[in-house]
């Protein structure tokens, strides 16, 4: 048996603080499907964990990522959501930019002049994509998109390609849960007979596998299906929960892709990208049309769960579990993870929350 984290590490606000600097920053973050960067000027301005951002697709047809501000006086670019532009004009003075960062005009400024202006074009950010999904990464010290997803890249191979399916859409749902909460749930399967019913008519149970992978730092299920109550889910899959907050879930006819985004100690953003082949889902038996909310149902539920586990976690009055490496062995690893990651600062004595008690 192993001792669970800490309470106070899902609803310390001087841990998240650690967190959004010392873990999200380093990692890298699926944003959106590539399709939705389809034409030059498209593009997606965010507030990733609190860091303005957008990325866009240039007229050379790359992906550029930047900081969502002007280098004037940090007036934002765009407003946030997706849209098209032949260039960048700061909301606030007017300040033009090109998709490609390059500072192009300061109205106003021409008798004073700038030393440098090729100094002063737009802070850029990583950005890579991969499978369809489009990433960015704040360090620039990380490793390269494919070196961080690992073995993901060699077991997405045994399924059809983004390319080759059909874009479902997308959903955005919020939960008030720390994204270790939600992390602690994905990476399990024990959870499913109680919690998610209609997945667990489905599963033939003697044929999922769970393995930890170091190589990428996630957790892989490897998932087979038979005849039950839902039939969207007959066939093959695979699963996957990577560290800090990605969830893939691969299929014979199917596919989408999750981020887990930390708004703060008890809250997360997640949204939700999915894809699906309505000729091989046929082949199953299934209509394409219920792959989707399904797939909602489960994250309904999960979110709903999660909540309740956050609530009791935040109470302050619970001392502490056991995870069992039998039943839960990617809850084990994921935690492990968290231990990793955040050091001393799992000890109550270095929580400005555990003080206050």
């Amino acid at each position: 048996m192993t001792a669970t984290l800490p309470h106070h590490c899902y609803h310390d606000s001087d841990i998240y603080a650690y967190e959004r600097e010392q873990v999200f920053r380093r990692h890298w973050w699926l944003i959106g499907a590539e399709s939705s960067f389809s034409d030059p000027g498209s593009y997606l301005a965010l507030n990733l964990m609190r860091w303005p951002l957008v990325v866009v697709r240039d007229q050379q047809f790359r992906l550029r990522g930047f900081y969502n501000l002007c280098r004037h006086r940090a007036g934002p670019l765009v407003l946030d959501g997706a849209g098209r532009c032949r260039e960048f004009v700061c909301r606030y003075h007017g300040w033009r930019y090109a998709c490609s960062g390059e500072l192009l005009r300061m109205p106003g400024f021409e008798e004073d002049g700038i030393d440098d202006p090729a100094q002063m074009g737009l802070l850029p950010v990583r950005v890579e994509s991969w499978n369809g999904l489009v990433f960015v990464c704040l360090d620039q010290s990380a490793p390269d998109l494919v070196r961080w997803l690992g073995d993901i890249v060699s077991i997405a191979a045994r399924f059809d390609t983004t390319a080759s399916m059909l874009f479902d859409g997308d959903v955005t749902k919020r939960a008030r849960a720390n994204w270790k909460t939600y992390g602690d749930n994905s990476c399990e399967g024990y959870h499913v007979g109680m919690v998610h019913r209609a997945l667990g008519s489905s599963m033939q149970r003697e044929s999922v596998s769970i393995e930890n992978y170091d190589n990428g730092e996630f957790v892989g299920f490897d998932v087979g299906y038979g005849a039950g109550q839902d039939r969207s889910r007959a066939g093959q899959g695979f699963w996957i929960y990577k560290f800090p907050g990605l969830l893939l879930h691969f299929a014979d006819y199917a596919f989408n892709a999750e981020t887990v985004l930390p708004l703060g100690a008890d809250s997360i953003e997640l949204h939700r990208w999915f894809w699906s082949n309505p000729q091989k889902a046929a082949t199953h038996g299934v209509a394409s049309a219920s792959i989707r909310p399904n797939s909602e149902q489960v994250m309904d539920e999960d979110i709903a769960i999660c909540e309740l586990v956050q609530r009791n976690l935040a109470s302050g009055v619970y001392p502490g579990g056991r995870l069992s490496p039998r039943q839960e062995p990617g809850t084990v690893y994921f935690q492990q993870l968290v231990r990793a990651a955040l050091g001393a600062r799992l000890q109550p004595e270095d929580s400005g929350a555990e003080r206050r008690q």
